[in-house]
């Protein structure tokens, strides 16, 4: 008998941790092919850097893979240094490894199940074709070199997309060579002269990282960070600062703000500027409903979903998505210098300078609505990668949306999925064979694109796939079955 067969397109944190949980939960004989483009296996966008001074964005202490095994990364790290604390900011490039050591032992069999089999394979998924004359259930992936694959589900774990386009009204593009559009796909910032004038576009966990790997490669010359509101990216708490003494509560806030955005918006004011008042740390009152962020969101109307991500997302963004220590110290460290400049402002056009040849970028000053224009050496994208696949070159996203296997959130947030992982055709039914995981969640749930929440879904889709697995097997035997029954003796 054919082994049940999953693949898993995407062998990032998502696709590989799906594969670990898959292993290490099956019971009964199992095939998990995960395919991967680049061949990297658990070394997306986030982990793929190999800049020590990229640091994960949450401390070591929460960064384990497995939520059944709460200190696996803190004792990963221990291994190489025993100075490493649960509240330490280690390289992602540590993470990285980390992941990749994990598949690899579960794999080998350390801590999974003798009954699953794990297949790497290289190549990028370009088709899904479902069902056939022999097995109407399952489904044909079709890949670049030709090859074909055949299997019973289909397991999406891609992650975001490069940045989107900065303004629909510059012509920034025209900048050529001193525009980078992508940061992470153009080796160009390695070759950035030292005494170079930057300016990044977005004030982001990108522009951080942009910021630290010019830092490293000596740059000095003058940079600036231009934002629409000109927010500061907060910080965690410095290693080794208490917490607040008295624990919120997240349930009891969420139930009180309600399911506008208005409520919701004035109750966390509330009790933010009430536990600042007490002396409590702020960053509390925003963990405290990392639990209840999903039903907050989906209790939202698309007209709140739309105004928030309008006017309130880029205040959220800076509260909950904050960065290490370290990443903020930078900051602080260029402000004094007067190498780095903030900028609240929209860039309105850019063009090449007929002066001297430079990047000649004009902004409408947020408040005053003055103009004011600047010359830069490089223009760099740092708005953080896009959510939006009506974006996407991926053949394969742009086959299933055509042939209407998925649907875009209209928001641009990701895809539909339901509360366990199928995704829905264009007629809103959901597709057992077909399964999403990965960042693109957060339009269903908002909170979706950290691990300490993709840990928890790549167990929880286990587990679905599993019983999907049993009950179609089950399905099966009772048909056999019934047939034999109705052979007459």
């Amino acid at each position: 008998m054919r082994p049940y067969t999953i693949v898993i397109i995407g062998a990032g944190f998502s696709g590989a941790m799906t594969a670990v949980q898959l292993m290490r939960q099956t019971r009964t004989p199992l095939r998990i092919v995960l395919v991967n483009k680049s061949g990297r296996v658990a070394r997306g966008l986030a982990y793929g850097t190999r800049s020590p001074g990229h640091l994960l964005n949450v401390p070591a202490g929460n960064m384990s893979a497995l939520p059944e095994a709460p200190n696996d990364f803190l004792d990963y790290c221990r291994w190489a240094d025993p100075c490493v604390a649960p509240h330490s900011f280690v390289p992602r490039a540590l993470y990285g490894a980390y992941l990749e050591a994990l598949l690899s032992s579960t794999e080998s069999g350390l801590g999974a199940s003798r009954h699953a089999t794990l297949e790497r394979l290289t190549g990028e998924v370009l088709a899904l074709s479902r069902g056939g004359a022999s097995h109407p259930d399952r489904t044909l992936l079709t890949l670049d070199d030709g090859n074909q694959l055949e299997c019973d589900t289909v397991v999406l774990a891609f992650g975001h997309f490069p940045p989107a386009t900065v303004s629909p009204c510059a012509d920034i593009d025209a900048l050529g060579h001193h525009y980078i559009a992508d940061p992470w796909a153009d080796e160009r910032l390695h070759d950035v002269h030292r005494g170079a004038s930057v300016l990044l576009v977005g004030n982001s966990l990108t522009a951080l990282d942009v910021l630290t790997s010019l830092n490293q490669l000596g740059h000095t010359g003058p940079i600036v960070c231009v934002s629409r509101r000109g927010l500061v990216q907060q910080s965690h708490r410095p290693e080794g600062a208490p917490a607040s003494g008295s624990k919120p509560d997240g349930a009891a806030l969420a139930s009180n703000m309600g399911s506008t955005l208005r409520g919701q918006t004035r109750v966390l004011r509330a009790a933010i500027a009430a536990a600042i008042e007490e002396r409590h740390d702020w960053r509390d009152v925003i963990g405290s409903l990392r639990a209840h962020t999903p039903a907050l969101w989906q209790a939202l109307g698309q007209s709140d979903k739309r105004r928030f991500l309008r006017h309130v997302r880029p205040y959220w963004d800076v509260l909950r998505h904050r960065c290490a220590p370290e990443a903020a110290e930078l900051v602080h460290e260029l402000k004094q210098a007067g190498r780095l400049d903030t900028l609240a402002a929209r860039i309105r056009s850019a063009r090449i300078s007929s002066d001297d040849g430079r990047a000649e970028v004009t902004f409408r000053l947020r408040g005053s609505g003055e103009m004011e224009t600047r010359r830069f050496d490089l223009v760099i994208n740092c708005t953080g990668p896009s959510s939006d696949l009506m974006q996407s070159n991926m053949p394969l996203l742009k086959q299933l949306l055509q042939q209407g296997h998925l649907q875009a959130d209209p928001l641009g947030l990701g895809l539909r999925v339901d509360a366990h992982y199928a995704t829905l055709d264009a007629a809103d039914c959901a597709q057992s064979w077909l399964r999403y995981i990965g960042p693109m969640l957060k339009a269903r749930d908002w909170e979706a694109i950290a691990v300490p929440e993709l840990r928890v879904h790549a167990q929880k889709l286990a587990a679905v796939l599993l019983a999907a697995r049993d009950a179609a097997r089950d399905a099966a035997q009772d048909a056999t079955q019934s047939a034999s029954a109705a052979i007459p003796a």
